[in-house]
């Protein structure tokens, strides 16, 4: 596995509001969790693309909005080359507090996506 697989560029992430219609108006699978919701697309890229639709009505603070983010790209970065070219949506959908470790939550619903969409190359 070389470097480049493990990076996270601006072709790994969905960027224009109509990907994110895309995916939220024709999911293939909803993975649910306590905080969290993951959904899945039909990509027609090459490669799997996250996006992350995290917001303040959920999540009042910036930091607390910022460290879901950091996690969720960090845990995609280090599983993307394991998971088939589709796109992924998260989304929080309560509120949690400091003292709450999500990306426990988070590897949980990548590992069902690991499972379901296995990377077939």
């Amino acid at each position: 596995m070389t470097c480049l697989a493990f990076c996270f560029d601006r072709n790994k992430r969905l960027l224009k509001p109509a990907d994110f219609k895309k995916v939220f108006d024709a999911p293939i699978k909803k993975i649910h969790s306590e905080h969290c919701l993951m959904f899945v697309g039909r990509g027609n890229e090459n490669t799997p693309r996250i996006g992350l639709a995290i917001t303040k009505k959920k999540l009042k603070h910036a930091v607390m909005r910022n460290q879901v983010k950091r996690i969720t790209k960090e845990i995609f970065r280090l599983n993307q080359h394991e998971i088939e070219c589709v796109d992924l949506v998260l989304i929080v959908k309560k509120n949690y507090t400091k003292d709450h470790d999500i990306s426990p939550e988070i590897n949980r619903i990548f590992e069902i996506v690991k499972s379901k969409y296995p990377n077939k190359s």
